[in-house]
């Protein structure tokens, strides 16, 4: 046996040469991604940016995730299953919430305008965030005066359009755990006065928004402050999340942390969910939000989220914002994201925070130009989350008169065409289960 003639190395220096190996592969496979990237870009302007053997496995996870079963029986006019009979499946909303934080109250930006039209980005996007322009001490800045006049009347007028669009919204926080994030006059309080305070301005809030507004950020957890929970003890914390959804009409109760997903964050954010659970503070959802940037590998990003899986609520990315070292990547990188969190069934919505240049503090993150066109980010979410993460299928019965599929949970139109003209159609609601849903389509009697 010929012996070896590399010289043995030391468990450190093999993981040294490894890691060198592998950020040289990386390079090398970004390099071929971007230049796939490029060629794509010019074949075609909706084609999502990745492509590969874990973009196949990737859309088996969500398939997985996201998914349930939907099978079609057709019938004719003898009663008999129809074989060979057009079927048209339209998936006309979404039930996972895709969304975009309103600019502040100071921005010209007419939002609201564009949600809920079929321009490309826009007709995604199914929900609100109203952050920007829901700040306490913006809302009510001095002791016993109620909602602002001004605020009041935009976030009256988006809630409108949200109305007007079935658009799912997001409040934003309600009371932080962050003095210097509470009116001036609200900062120095204690004990009863504090509670107090809180739970008047919160009635201000559902009795003018219950039923308008489906989560509200009860306490927003700034890591490292506990305001409330340290001047007035767990009390005032639990009575908050509890009579949130009885007096908001239903809406959820969560538990917002900033900028939750670096390793120390994450384990501080367990700690807190931890101390709400022992206190039986009933949590309705967790809210995260999160900034990304540089370049960002597929392997380090599953090890990041898989930090989420714990914790046992559903998950919103509150605020997203993924950039890179140029357009081009930071639309890799975005897609690399999406796709990581989307096969996360704990994840349940998303809402970007730099849509437009005037909101960003990275332009790469941005999804929209200073024209309003779709940069290269722009039009990964709009190719992901309308052309292929959505369900549209046409097709044709088998011979015992079946459509299968799997489809994802939203509400749906059901069209199908029998030989002799007549038409079909069914009108539902697909909702997540691990139960296949059934649907039958025969003609009404003459």
């Amino acid at each position: 046996m010929t012996p070896a003639l590399t010289p043995a190395l030391s468990r450190g220096e093999r993981g040294i040469g490894e890691r060198f190996r592998l950020r040289m592969v990386q390079g090398w496979m970004r390099q071929v991604v971007v230049g796939v990237v490029m060629f794509a870009c010019c074949a075609s302007l909706h084609a999502q940016m990745l492509a590969g053997p874990w973009v196949v496995e990737s859309e088996q996870r969500i398939d997985e995730a996201r998914k349930t079963d939907l099978r079609v029986i057709v019938f004719g006019a003898n009663g008999k299953p129809a074989a060979g009979v057009e079927v048209k499946i339209e998936q006309t909303r979404s039930f996972f919430p895709l969304g975009v934080v309103l600019p502040g109250a100071d921005s010209q930006a007419d939002w609201p305008e564009k949600i809920g039209t079929d321009e490309e980005l826009w007709r995604c996007v199914n929900a609100i965030s109203l952050e920007r322009i829901t700040d306490w001490p913006d809302l009510q800045p001095a002791t016993g005066e109620s909602l602002n006049y001004d605020f009041a009347t935009r976030i009256d007028k988006v809630l409108e359009k949200a109305d007007a669009h079935r658009l799912f919204v997001r409040w934003g926080s309600l009371v932080s755990a962050d003095a210097g994030r509470v009116p001036p006059w609200v900062a120095p309080l204690e004990g009863k006065a504090l509670a107090d305070s809180v739970e008047n301005y919160v009635e201000q809030v559902w009795d003018r928004y219950s039923g308008r507004v489906d989560q509200y950020d009860a306490y927003t957890e700034t890591l490292g402050h506990n305001m409330l929970d340290s001047r007035t003890g767990m009390t005032a914390v639990r009575r908050l999340y509890e009579a949130l959804p009885a007096k908001s009409d239903g809406a959820v109760a969560v538990a917002a942390f900033d900028d939750g997903l670096s390793f120390e964050r994450v384990q501080l954010m367990q700690k807190q969910l931890t101390k709400l659970q022992q206190a039986f503070v009933p949590v309705g959802a967790v809210a995260v939000s999160q900034r990304f940037s540089g370049t960002i590998e597929r392997g380090a990003l599953e090890r990041m989220l898989s930090r989420l899986d714990p914790i046992k609520h559903p998950i919103v990315i509150s605020s997203l914002a993924v950039g890179g070292d140029s357009d081009l990547n930071a639309a890799i990188n975005l897609e690399t994201v999406l796709r990581t969190l989307m096969e996360r069934p704990n994840i349940s919505g998303i809402w970007f925070s730099e849509v437009s240049p005037s909101e960003a503090i990275d332009r790469t993150t941005v999804l929209l130009d200073e024209e309003g066109q779709l940069t290269p980010a722009g039009r990964v979410v709009d190719s992901l989350f309308y052309e292929l993460w959505q369900t549209h299928v046409q097709t044709k019965t088998d011979e015992l008169g079946n459509v299968r599929l799997r489809a994802f949970p939203g509400d749906y139109v059901i069209t199908a065409t029998l030989r002799d003209g007549t038409v079909l159609q069914s009108v539902l609601r697909l909702e997540k289960s691990v139960d296949p849903r059934v649907v039958l389509m025969e003609p009404g009697k003459k």
